[in-house]
């Protein structure tokens, strides 16, 4: 009697236990703010035309300027005479004419832009590079039909240099026209040719 008496004592503490409500668990309330489908945002995927345009669109202007650094880094002779002085003119002209040309080639190889701006801007960097490359190109002709030692015909080849200069000033920064197209700054952004 005594074992039966301790077993239903026991139930009914069980049972007590049981029904009593237990400590609520804490609600995740605060943790609930900061869900991992509110905080990341998945990147967008680059198309991959838009890619591929970019990066030749990049790797021109890129080139471009790493050529024209590469070149003017390398020390040259001061000229000893007005005739030297005059091919070395000539020669900065020729490089001048060399790099914007390539620049302009590999432009115009592209295919048509992805999107409008890119066409725009494509066209533009066009623009700068032939106009650098046609001024450059005439001076040198022109210095290069000068007679030997002619002072007069450095100063116009001279001033050619500085324009050529400046009319592909604005063209160092190939994804900077970008910024209002999404689709080519994503696609700029794992492009190689846009990594410099």
């Amino acid at each position: 009697m005594k074992i039966a008496a301790a077993l239903l004592g026991a139930c009914l503490l069980l049972t007590a236990c049981e029904g009593a409500p237990a400590t609520p668990p804490a609600t995740p309330q605060a943790t609930q703010n900061l869900r991992p489908a509110d905080t990341i945002v998945p990147s967008p995927t680059a198309d991959p035309a838009a890619v591929s345009w970019m990066d030749g669109f990049c790797s021109a202007v890129h080139g471009y300027r790493e050529r024209t650094n590469r070149e003017a880094g390398t020390p040259q002779p001061s000229p000893r005479s007005i005739a030297e002085a005059q091919k070395a003119l000539s020669a900065t002209l020729g490089g001048i004419a060399a790099r914007t040309g390539e620049a302009v080639d590999k432009l115009t190889a592209l295919p048509p832009a992805p999107v409008p701006l890119g066409e725009t801007v494509r066209q533009g960097f066009i623009a700068k590079f032939t106009k650098a490359r046609d001024r450059a190109t005439e001076a040198k002709v022109q210095l290069d039909r000068a007679k030997p030692g002619n002072e007069a015909s450095q100063d116009p080849a001279a001033k050619a240099v500085e324009q050529a200069q400046q009319d592909v000033d604005g063209t160092y920064d190939p994804v900077g026209a970008f910024t209002a197209s999404p689709e080519l700054m994503t696609a700029a952004a794992t492009a190689p040719g846009c990594k410099a």
